[in-house]
């Protein structure tokens, strides 16, 4: 909740069928069906080899297995490395902000004779690095309309609804996609995704979704993550468990089965077994930050929050120079952990240490929006550190100056974290009406918002609305910081065991 959003945007995926032969205008033209639609569209690669890493590497990410996504499309690379699409692709499984700008440059460099469609997926992801939401949910209109019968091209429009929060519209064209492709997974996917996640949830429409998608994909890890997934949503954490264990047969080597299986045992309090499940993923995955960062979050919900700062400073402690997003990410854990226990000794030794971190990661991005995030990011700090120093008034200047700061970044989700600081400022001058509001503009998806909205209106004798909002806050079985450092308190507040 108090990390300011980066520009870094939550990306889009966006899929391509393929075929091998030919330039890419006439390739178009050979996956028209007999009635002149074209359904499906291709990657521009005289290179067989290419082709099929690349399409493996697809379906990898389709069932958001990215570890094996990246290795596909390292491959399509290596057979050729003038195939723009795959760079601009791989920039999606990037782990770090440079590798993802240096992915994005140089798909970007090597389009000049790819279709039109990969043209505009590359024009696509550089709205990314200028953190312009807007003009990247443009780009997914012209693409949808200049293909209406490609089922990708209607799921990623989805797909850049959904970054901004305009969840009908989003399942609409998720919709519009399984129509289209009733045996793709792409639609089933998303849509398992966000009657889980978004707003109005629906768990059984999800299991319903996931359940196809398990009968599409039967061989899949990823489709009985899904399915897992549902059963957790559920409380059927038992049924969540064997699903996991089975992608975790399916695919031994891939590490997204066994951090599931830590999360449901974290929540059925077996600690010590989730935390043996955070060190197999770690083992398995291409960074361990996974499998660090969800074992400290285990200790906060034991209630031991010396055991998780400590977890996470050591692996701060640990990490080189190429690792910067991995630290970051450990600093900003601990800051949230500090302000939410009201620690101002903490949060003014991780400041220092998280503005140097963050500053490179912006500016590896390469871009003048980056510039403006480093500046909105540096009073961000500076707000929360008058928080908790209860100078109020200091912290709504400093709030205000970021909002101006950020007045040209082009997206219409931009001060969501502005809204929350002003709610937390507000909470603490009682003023709860004023709270909530600003809380019910702030980020819709994050529990530990959610949490603070129940608070607010708790504490405005709003009794039911508090209520239906923790009960919400104590259903939501997904592991991150702030569920971590609630869970507990909530249950207690419920009276729940």
């Amino acid at each position: 909740m108090y990390k300011l959003k980066s520009i870094f945007l939550p990306l889009v995926a966006f899929s391509f069928m393929l075929s091998c032969n030919g330039p890419a205008a006439e390739k178009e033209k050979t996956l028209q069906s007999s009635d002149g639609k074209i359904t499906s569209l291709v990657a521009s690669t005289k290179s067989a080899e290419a082709a099929k890493a690349f399409e493996n590497g697809l379906a990898a990410f389709d069932l958001n297995d990215i570890k094996k996504a990246r290795v596909f499309f390292n491959e399509a690379i290596n057979s050729d490395p003038n195939l723009g699409i795959a760079y601009l692709y791989r920039a999606n499984t990037a782990f770090s902000s440079k590798d993802y700008a240096d992915d994005v440059n140089a798909g970007n460099s090597k389009l000049d004779s790819a279709s039109n469609w990969e043209k505009m997926y590359g024009e696509l992801l550089l709205t990314n690095l200028a953190g312009d939401r807007n003009k990247g949910i443009e780009v997914l209109q012209k693409i949808a309309t200049a293909y209406p019968d490609a089922a990708r091209a209607q799921h990623e429009l989805g797909l850049g609804y959904q970054s901004n929060n305009q969840f009908d519209k989003a399942r609409a064209e998720f919709e519009k996609a399984i129509k289209l492709d009733p045996k793709w997974v792409g639609g089933y996917t998303s849509l398992t995704a966000s009657y889980l996640f978004n707003e109005p949830k629906n768990l059984k429409k999800a299991e319903e979704n996931a359940t196809k998608l398990t009968e599409l994909a039967p061989n899949s890890a990823g489709s009985q993550i899904a399915l897992g997934d549902c059963y957790r949503a559920q409380n059927d954490f038992e049924k969540a468990k064997v699903a996991y264990t089975k992608a975790t047969v399916l695919d031994p080597q891939a590490p997204e089965g066994f951090y599931k299986l830590g999360h449901a045992n974290t929540y059925l309090g077996n600690y010590e077994e989730a935390r043996k499940n955070y060190a197999n993923a770690g083992k398995n995955d291409i960074s361990n930050s996974g499998s660090i960062t969800n074992t400290a979050y285990s200790y906060l919900y034991q209630g031991n929050a010396p055991a998780a700062i400590k977890e996470l400073m050591d692996a701060a402690a640990k990490a080189d120079s190429s690792q910067t997003n991995e630290k970051n990410n450990y600093y900003n854990s601990c800051a949230t952990i500090a302000i939410h226990n009201g620690d101002a000794a903490s949060l003014k030794k991780l400041i220092p240490l998280i503005l140097p971190l963050s500053e490179k990661i912006n500016n590896n991005l390469g871009t003048a929006e980056a510039k403006t995030f480093i500046a909105a990011e540096k009073l961000n700090w500076a707000c929360l550190s008058a928080y908790i120093d209860g100078k109020y008034d200091d912290a709504k200047a400093k709030a205000e100056q970021m909002k101006t700061t950020m007045d040209p970044i082009k997206d219409d989700r931009k001060l969501e974290n502005y809204h929350s600081m002003l709610g937390m400022i507000s909470m603490k001058q009682k003023n709860y009406a004023e709270a909530i509001m600003h809380f019910e503009k702030a980020n819709p998806n994050d529990i530990y918002n959610k949490y603070w909205q129940a608070k607010a209106n708790e504490s405005a004798g709003n009794k039911d609305k508090a209520t239906a909002l923790y009960k919400e806050v104590a259903a939501y079985n997904f592991n991150d910081v702030g569920n971590a450092l609630v869970r507990t308190e909530v249950k207690k507040i419920l009276a729940m065991p």
